[in-house]
């Protein structure tokens, strides 16, 4: 061996023994801390929340709290929501400890399955076990704590069981097919089109291992059970969604989708896509790794449901990015005993960029310090409005509230989030060629949106009414529905598009004027 190949063999393993030590681990943890403390939830995560308090302190879930998903959407969050107030703490603040104290669980269960299948080696563990912290509590930025976050913790015992199904002579013992089934079960309750990334996963290994039985695994038919267990669960707790939520979702929600050039064109789905042919060449021109394989299927079906969902928000492509990242860790990390010089270079272009790019594709800059979605927003409602104001938003997205109405400690009132079905109506009406009845059908739809609307304020008697534009605001004063909305209102102010009206009898100003009186 050259001198030169010597000292590059020598760099590759000091910077392998560092990319795997405790040091790096307490690193990462630190970076996810600060991360969390200088950033907060999103508007999606503030919602779930709560909708989740409105359920536990009694209000009928999609009846007098609503939202197209379904009830794992929300019942995700109600564990920290009873922490909270047991703890005295905030909602938010346990949130992000059950998404700390799940990922502690969801490594370890993984762990213990691909160590009694000898699917890792002990110079592997510090490496892999660094790279899986990063993806988990760091990458995922903006989308911390979001469903799809859950989704990518509940799933990886049932990808570690498909793993060892491979690798091993025996399939895992009983206790780890237990837990590997009931977690890929949580994990497709949590949206149903996850199924595609186990169906995906379980291909690979029956590709592998040239039996279609391995579809019909204890570990996945145990995970179906438990999707169908709660399928019933939801027929006999939350029956109003498949009367109520379901069909919105199904007629509106869902064919209000952004173009495949959209979709294919962003930064996430891109960078999978790169990520995975990377992967997939290295399987090919390296060595076969069932991990890497498992994973690469996994992300692959993930990325399946992101194009399929056509909505090309960044939460929805995290798995895919999460799964595609650690295959290429996984890769690495088994073929550098065997192939040396090969390997560390498929590290340095794959997976250590794969790595370090990752959280970018997480809007990482809404985590900055003072980082607002409207900035501005919650400064001006909190200048006009009461202590604990009531909020509404005759909003089309959701992030106009939430978080917004949370940071002030305020009440939200409405059923719905935003007007998202009226949102959906005018994306599909205007993207889509519709014939006469279909048309009809939509713009009842609409009609039907505006009417909750406009009977939730009248019954809830915000005190802050926003408006995401004023030519929205216009609209709906032309609206038969919503024409006398604003009348009771006062404009107090504008941030960017958005404006803040308050009833004058609660303006901070005129109260204390009147108490004087």
């Amino acid at each position: 061996m050259s001198v030169i190949a010597a000292s590059e063999t020598a760099a590759s393993r000091i910077r392998a023994d560092w990319l795997g030590s405790p040091a790096l681990s307490l690193a990462i943890l630190a970076l996810a801390v600060v991360q969390m403390v200088c950033g907060h939830l999103n508007g999606d995560n503030s919602w779930f929340i709560t909708f989740a308090e409105k359920v536990a302190r009694g209000a009928s879930a999609y009846v007098e709290v609503s939202d197209p998903n379904p009830p794992m959407a929300f019942l995700l969050y109600t564990p920290a929501v009873h922490a909270a107030r047991a703890f005295g703490i905030g909602a938010e603040t346990a949130t992000i400890a059950s998404v700390f104290l799940l990922t502690g669980l969801s490594l370890w269960a993984s762990w213990r399955i691909l160590l009694a299948a000898g699917a890792i080696r002990a110079e592997e563990r510090g490496v892999f076990g660094n790279a899986a912290l990063f993806m988990l509590l760091v990458a995922p930025a903006f989308g911390f704590a979001e469903r799809e976050h859950f989704a990518v913790l509940f799933v990886l015992p049932l990808l570690a069981a498909i793993m060892a199904r491979i690798v091993a002579q025996r399939g895992p013992s009983l206790s780890h097919v237990l837990i590997a089934g009931l977690c890929g079960g949580l994990a497709v309750c949590v949206k149903p089109h996850y199924a595609l990334a186990v169906v995906a996963a379980a291909g690979a290994a029956a590709w592998r291992r040239r039996s279609f039985g391995v579809f019909f695994a204890p570990e996945n038919l145990i995970a179906a059970g438990a999707f169908g267990a709660y399928l019933v669960a939801i027929q006999i707790f939350y029956p109003a969604y498949f009367r109520i939520a379901l069909p919105a979702a199904l007629d509106v929600y869902a064919p209000a989708r952004e173009s495949m050039t959209h979709v294919v064109a962003t930064a996430p789905f891109l960078f999978v896509v790169a990520i995975a042919a990377a992967v997939a060449g290295g399987l090919r021109k390296l060595a076969y790794d069932a991990r890497a394989a498992v994973l690469l299927a996994a992300a692959l079906g993930f990325l399946a449901t992101f194009v399929i969902q056509a909505k090309g928000w960044f939460n929805h492509a995290y798995p895919a990015v999460a799964l595609v990242a650690l295959a290429a860790v996984a890769l690495w990390s088994g073929a550098r005993a065997q192939f040396g010089e090969a390997a560390a270079r498929f590290g340095r272009l794959v997976a250590l960029p794969a790595l370090a790019c990752s959280p970018f594709m997480g809007a990482p800059q809404m985590n900055l310090p003072g980082a607002e979605e409207y900035p501005g927003l919650t400064q001006a409602v909190q200048s006009v409005a009461p202590a604990r104001p009531k909020i509404a938003a005759l909003a089309e997205q959701l992030d106009i509230g939430h978080p917004l109405t949370r940071r002030l400690n305020g009440e939200w009132v409405g059923r719905q989030n935003a007007l998202w079905i009226s949102n959906c109506v005018r994306q599909i009406l205007a993207t889509q060629k519709l014939d006469a009845p279909a048309k009809s059908r939509f713009e009842a739809w609409g009609a039907h949106d505006r009417a909750e609307f406009a009977e939730d304020i009248r019954a809830g008697q915000p005190d802050v009414l926003l408006a995401e534009t004023t030519k929205l605001r216009e609209w709906a004063q032309k609206s038969p529905e919503l024409a006398d909305l604003f009348a009771p209102y006062s404009l107090r102010g504008k941030v960017g598009d958005i404006e803040i009206w308050t009833r004058a009898a609660e303006t901070p100003g005129l109260r204390k004027g009147m108490s004087e009186r």
